[in-house]
C-alpha cells in the first residue's frame, strides 16, 4: 500500500518545501523506500532543489497527470534514489478544472509501485492543494509560531476536518522556524499545543537555522551536510516520526473530523 504524505499550509514562508524535500529524502535515503516527490507548486522550488533545474530535464511535468492519454515520467534527483515528478509554472491552469478531475489525475500515481509519495503543494487554496488530500494518508503542516501563522492554521484545520470527514486523512503539525529564546513564539506554541489539535503537534520542534537553507542550496538533507549538528538530527527524527505514523492515526483523525 502506498503511503501518501501531503505537505501543505495556507501561509507561505513556513518551510513547506524544505520539509517536503526532507521527508522524501529520508524515506528514500534512510528508510530505503521507493519514494516519489510530486511538485504541485507552480514556483517549482522542490524541483529546483532536488534536480538543480527549475523544470527538470525530462520534458514531463506534473501537469501531464491531467492528460489521460499521455505518458508520465519521473526524474532522478541529487537525493539518492529519490525520484520527482517535476513542477510546472503553468500548473495553476488546472485550478480552473473541477476538483474531481484533479483527484482522478493524481490517482494515476497510485499504480506506479511507489512505497511513499510525498506531495508538495502551493500555499494558495485550490485544486492543487485540495486534490492531494482526497488521496488520504497524512497531511503534514509546518507551522511557524507567530500570530499570522495561527490565522492560516485555522483555515487549514477547517479544510482538514472537511476532507477527513470523507477519507482517512491523518494530521501532523510540525513547529518550524522556532526561535528558542522568543517569549512571543513560546506563547503561540503554548496556544497551539493547548488547543483541541494539540495532540497532533509533533514533540520535536525545528529551529530557525541557516543550516537548512545551506543544505537546500547544496542539494542535500541537513543530516548529510552536518551530521553532528543537533538541529540536523532533529530534522531526521521528525521525518522518521512522520513516516512511522500508521493508518490507525488516520482512523483517529477521521473520527475527529466527523466529531469536530
Amino acid at each position: 500500500m502506498t503511503h501518501i504524505i501531503t505537505v501543505t499550509n495556507q501561509k507561505g514562508g513556513v518551510g513547506k518545501t524544505s520539509l517536503a524535500v526532507h521527508i522524501a529524502a529520508y524515506a528514500s535515503m534512510a528508510a530505503r523506500k521507493k519514494t516519489l516527490l510530486v511538485d504541485m507548486d507552480g514556483q517549482c522550488n522542490a524541483t529546483f532543489i532536488t534536480t538543480g533545474q527549475p523544470r527538470g530535464t525530462i520534458g514531463k511535468t506534473v501537469a501531464d497527470l491531467w492528460d489521460d492519454e499521455g505518458d508520465i515520467a519521473f526524474q532522478d534527483t541529487r537525493f539518492g534514489n529519490l525520484q520527482i515528478l517535476p513542477g510546472d509554472p503553468d500548473i495553476g491552469l488546472v485550478g480552473k478544472q473541477p476538483l474531481g478531475a484533479g483527484i482522478q489525475a493524481l490517482r494515476r500515481l497510485l499504480d506506479r509501485e511507489f512505497e511513499v509519495i510525498v506531495i508538495d503543494t502551493p500555499p494558495a487554496a485550490g485544486v492543487q492543494q485540495l486534490a492531494p488530500l482526497y488521496l488520504g494518508g497524512l497531511l503534514v503542516a509546518p507551522v511557524e509560531p507567530d500570530l499570522l501563522a495561527l490565522q492560516g492554521l485555522t483555515s487549514l484545520l477547517k479544510m482538514w476536518r472537511m476532507v477527513a470527514g470523507e477519507v482517512l486523512l491523518g494530521l501532523a503539525l510540525v513547529i518550524n522556524k522556532r526561535i528558542l529564546n522568543s517569549t512571543n513564539q513560546q506563547m503561540v506554541v503554548d496556544t497551539i499545543v493547548g488547543s483541541s489539535f494539540g495532540k497532533h503537534v509533533l514533540p520535536i520542534q525545528l529551529t530557525n537555522r541557516q543550516l537548512v537553507a545551506n543544505a537546500m542550496k547544496q542539494g542535500m538533507p541537513v543530516w548529510k551536510l552536518d551530521p553532528r549538528d543537533p538541529a540536523a538530527a532533529n530534522w531526521a527524527l521528525v521525518c522518521k516520526q512522520i513516516l512511522e505514523m500508521h493508518e490507525t492515526s488516520a482512523e483517529s483523525a477521521n473520527k475527529d473530523g466527523k466529531d469536530g
